[in-house]
C-alpha cells in the first residue's frame, strides 16, 4: 500500500504481538552489502534522477543492504506516519 505521505508501507494480514519476528531484512542479491562510497554515490544517483525513495539499512559503518530495487516486504516496514517496528540488528 502507498502511505500519503511516506511512500509505500506494509500492513499486517493477522495480528502481531509485541517482540514477535516479522521477517528479514533483505536486499539486492543474497546478503549483499555494499560499502559507504558505494551506498554514497548509489544515493546521488537516485538524487540526480529525482527518486525520492530509498530502501536501504546500515549495519554498521561500510556494510549497508540496498533493497531500493530488489528487496521483500521488510524494506517497506516503519514507511508510515506512525512506524510501530523495531530493528533488530544480529
Amino acid at each position: 500500500m502507498t502511505t500519503k505521505l511516506c511512500g509505500w508501507g506494509v500492513e499486517g494480514a493477522e495480528s502481531i504481538n509485541k517482540e514477535d519476528f516479522i521477517v528479514e531484512y533483505i536486499g539486492e542479491g543474497k546478503a549483499k552489502l555494499i560499502g559507504d562510497a558505494q551506498c554514497e554515490q548509489r544515493l546521488r544517483d537516485m538524487k540526480h534522477k529525482g527518486m525520492k525513495d530509498f530502501y536501504m539499512c546500515e549495519i554498521q559503518k561500510d556494510f549497508t543492504i540496498d533493497a531500493t530495487f530488489k528487496g521483500n516486504a521488510s524494506r517497506f516496514l516503519n514507511h508510515s506516519c506512525n512506524p510501530n517496528c523495531v530493528l533488530e540488528k544480529w
